[in-house]
C-alpha cells in the first residue's frame, strides 16, 4: 500500500492553528493561499445542512451536495466500535447507500495509518493513487474518518483540493456524523434485536403449532379402532354428543344408526379369526361409505358398529341405502362368504332431553328386534 502523501500548500492555508499539533510537511509560504469566499460558503452551506440532518444518509448527501465541484462518486464515513470497523456507503451518481461492518476502505484506511510513522493531526492522505481522499475527524472524536472515492483517479487539481478541504469538513462535521453513526448503530442493533425476537417467536409458535398438532392427533389416534380406522366407542360417543348438541340448537333432522355383523362367530369357528377379522373391516368400509363426512361413524363393539347422521330420511330409506352397499358388495365378492348387517334405526326428538347413550340403546334394541323377526339368533 502506498505510503501517506503528504497534505498540499492549499490544505496547510485553510488549516486552524492548534496549540500542540504539527503537520507532516512544512509550511511553503510562496505556494500559500486563503480560503476562497466560494469555499467558505460551501462550508456555511455544509454547516447549516448538517445541523438540520436526521440521519447519516442525510448528513453526507449534504457534504455531497456542498463540495465545490469535486462530485466524488462515493463518499464514506469510517468509524469503529467493538464488534470492528463500519463503513457508510453512500454511492452519489445512483443514491444508494448501505452500512457495511469492516468494508475494505475501513482495513485500508487502518492499514496505511498504523504502518505511518508521521502524525496525523486533522491531516488528509489519498488511497490508490489518488482514487481515495481521506481525513480524520478531530481530535474530540475517536477513529473516525470521512473519505471521497471517485471510480477513476481525478486530476491533480481536484485532488488538492480535496486534501485541503476535506479536513475543514471533517473538523466541522466529526462530532455530527460521528453521533449520527451511533444513532444507526443503535437503530440497526434494536432492528437485529427485534428480528432475532421475532424469529424466537415465529420458532416458538411453530414449535406450538406442532405440539398442538401433535396432541391433536394424539388425541385422533386414542379416539380410533386401530382394526377399522373408525371412530371407537369413546371417540364415536364423544363425537356424537357434540353432534346432537348441535343438531339441538340449529333444529336439525339426526338419527341413531346400530348395525351388527351377522354369523360372525361362524366364520371365526371356522375359518379363523383373520377371516374375521377381514370381514369386520369390509363391514366397517361398506357402513362408513353409507353416510356422508359430516355423519359420524364408528366401531362401539367386536362386531358392531354406530352412526350419527343428520338426515332426515325415514328409518326405512336409510336401511334400504346399506343394504343396497352390502348387495353392491356381495355382488363382486369371490368366495362363500358373503356379507350380511342387521340395523336398527331411531330418529332423534331434538327437543327431548334424552341423551346419546340412550338412543344407542334403543337403537341397539332395534336392531335385535329386526334380527328376530329375519329369524337369526343373537350371537
Amino acid at each position: 500500500m502506498e505510503k501517506i502523501e503528504n497534505m498540499s500548500d492549499a490544505y496547510k492555508a485553510v488549516l486552524p492553528r492548534r496549540k500542540g499539533v504539527q503537520t507532516a510537511a512544512k509550511t511553503n509560504p510562496g505556494t500559500s493561499r486563503p480560503p476562497r469566499k466560494s469555499e467558505l460558503l460551501a462550508l456555511l452551506r455544509i454547516a447549516k445542512a448538517l445541523l438540520c440532518a436526521n440521519s447519516v444518509e442525510a448528513a453526507l448527501r449534504a457534504v455531497a451536495e456542498g463540495l465545490p465541484g469535486l462530485r466524488p462518486d462515493a463518499i464514506l464515513l469510517i468509524s469503529s466500535y467493538d464488534s470492528g470497523d463500519s463503513c457508510f456507503y453512500l454511492d452519489t451518481p445512483d443514491g444508494a447507500s448501505c452500512l457495511e461492518l469492516n468494508h475494505r476502505m475501513c482495513s485500508e484506511v487502518r492499514k496505511l495509518v498504523g504502518s505511518s510513522t508521521y502524525p496525523l493531526p486533522l491531516q488528509a492522505f489519498t488511497l490508490d493513487n489518488g482514487s481515495h481522499v481521506a481525513a480524520p475527524f478531530s481530535h474530540d472524536v475517536n477513529g473516525g474518518y470521512i473519505a471521497l472515492s471517485w471510480r477513476v483517479p481525478p486530476e491533480q487539481a481536484a485532488q488538492q483540493l480535496a486534501l485541503a478541504f476535506l479536513p475543514r469538513i471533517a473538523e466541522l462535521a466529526g462530532v455530527r456524523l460521528n453521533n449520527l453513526l451511533d444513532q444507526l448503530h443503535r437503530d440497526e442493533e434494536v432492528k437485529e434485536q427485534y428480528h432475532a425476537f421475532a424469529a424466537t417467536q415465529s420458532r416458538h409458535m411453530e414449535e406450538l403449532r406442532v405440539s398442538e398438532h401433535e396432541k391433536v392427533e394424539a388425541r385422533e389416534l386414542a379416539a380410533q379402532d386401530e382394526l377399522t380406522g373408525l371412530q371407537n366407542r369413546r371417540g364415536f360417543l364423544a363425537k356424537s354428543e357434540q353432534c346432537l348438541l348441535i343438531a339441538r340448537r340449529q333444529e336439525l333432522a339426526c338419527a341413531v344408526i346400530f348395525a351388527d355383523v351377522d354369523g360372525l362367530k361362524l366364520i371365526n369357528d371356522h375359518q379363523g379369526h383373520a377371516a374375521g377379522d377381514a370381514l369386520i373391516r369390509d363391514a366397517a368400509g361398506i357402513f362408513n361409505s353409507a353416510f356422508r363426512h359430516a355423519d359420524v361413524v364408528g366401531r362401539v363393539g367386536g362386531d358392531e358398529f354406530a352412526a350419527f347422521t343428520f338426515d332426515n330420511a325415514t328409518p326405512r330409506a336409510i336401511v334400504e341405502r346399506i343394504r343396497k352397499k352390502i348387495a353392491q358388495f356381495n355382488a363382486g365378492r369371490k368366495g362363500d362368504i358373503t356379507m350380511s348387517l342387521s340395523i336398527g334405526v331411531i330418529n332423534c326428538d331434538i327437543h327431548s332431553e334424552e341423551t346419546l347413550a340412550e338412543y344407542l340403546v334403543r337403537a341397539d334394541e332395534e336392531m335385535y328386534r329386526y334380527k328376530r323377526q329375519r329369524g337369526r339368533a343373537p350371537h
